[in-house]
């Protein structure tokens, strides 16, 4: 099929060429160039392998070009197509990690045409709004499952003179990996992420207590199944009461669990059996700092401060599968190690109590 441009420079030839017939010039192409026609907002022709150029009838000849702007064969009356373009950020996503949703962006690159684009993803995701016009963006939900997706948006228009399916190009494609291994074993070297410049070890040892019954245990403090009564996320046989933990000063105490049902947990301060210290989820152990790498979600020092952790919804999101740490330390947001009754000074343990309660979903 053949496609004609005329340009209009006849004026700029010289007057010797103007009666005399000369020879066409001719381009060809082992790889297909893009033509773009009338800037950004113009035509595309694509798949041109030859232009031919005649200086008699100063016409350029396009050989098997395809044109964008017309979809009827050819000739002034063909419907012209709006495009897009779309991308995706962030393009890589670690499960588990507390990161943002990755959020798909749509630009409309035709002015003159009002386009609509819906989302409708696959492989248990989903995204929000369910539709957005011209320019605008999805927000997808946290991935769950590691592998490589791509998310195109479907595009439409109702503009006079415009074909009603959208062209869309960029890149949307997203890798999803899975939560980063828990450091095996524990140790003292385990520090926490800093408060004030400050930082804390890992204490792998000591005695929690519950209340009101006064049930005690002495050894371990490193699983949250094994310290609340050997049960699994979220079915604690301890659910109602309040663990107290006696921390050594200048440690912290990061208690491992892996979900897997649906279900929630939740911490608030008790103040009648020790302090409301620090309290926060993360991927590794001692991630006290909210906003630090692996720190999903953080609580600082206060009397009823609390940290609700759900496989559904909320700033303390956890996946079925992974593994999370709940962390514990009596300090303040400035790193200050706490006593008992949130005084700093010379204690060589400290006491951290939460009321802990626990249900399916």
């Amino acid at each position: 099929m053949l496609k004609k441009i005329c340009l209009t420079i006849a004026a700029l030839l010289p007057a010797t060429l103007a009666f005399a017939q000369v020879p066409t010039t001719s381009t060809t192409y082992t790889s297909p160039p893009t033509i773009q026609v009338g800037g950004p907002a113009g035509c595309i022709i694509t798949q041109a392998t030859v232009l031919n150029y005649d200086p008699n009838t100063n016409t350029i000849t396009i050989v098997n070009g395809v044109d964008s702007c017309y979809t009827n064969g050819g000739g002034g009356g063909g419907l012209k197509t709006a495009s897009v373009l779309v991308s995706i950020s962030p393009s890589s996503y670690t499960i588990g990690s507390g990161a943002a949703a990755p959020v798909v962006s749509v630009t409309n690159q035709t002015a003159e045409a009002l386009v609509t684009c819906s989302l409708n993803p696959t492989n248990g995701f989903t995204a929000a709004p369910a539709s957005i016009t011209n320019s605008g963006t999805f927000t997808l939900s946290a991935p769950a499952t590691a592998g490589t997706y791509s998310f195109t948006p479907t595009c439409t228009t109702q503009t006079t003179g415009y074909n009603t399916a959208v062209a869309v190009s960029g890149n949307t494609s997203l890798s999803v990996a899975p939560s980063t291994p828990p450091p095996s074993g524990c140790s003292a070297t385990q520090t926490s992420t800093a408060l004030g410049g400050k930082t804390f070890q890992r204490q792998c040892n000591g005695t929690v207590t519950m209340y009101p019954s006064g049930v005690g245990s002495t050894g371990a403090l490193t699983d949250l199944g094994t310290i609340f009564g050997n049960k699994t996320y979220p079915n604690y046989l301890y659910s109602g009461q309040t663990p107290t933990f006696f921390i050594d000063s200048g440690s912290y105490v990061a208690l491992a669990f892996t979900p897997v049902a649906s279900g929630l947990i939740k911490f608030t301060a008790n103040n009648s059996y020790g302090d409301g210290g620090t309290i926060s989820l993360s991927t590794s152990p001692g991630g006290l700092t909210a906003g630090a790498p692996g720190v999903i979600c953080a609580s600082s020092y206060g009397n009823l401060n609390s940290l609700l952790v759900s496989t559904s919804s909320g700033t303390c999101m956890v996946t079925m599968g992974q593994t999370y740490y709940i962390n514990f330390a009596d300090t303040n947001s400035n790193g200050d190690y706490l006593c008992f009754g949130g005084s700093t000074g010379a204690c060589s343990q400290s006491r951290v109590s939460y009321a802990f309660t626990a249900r399916a979903q």
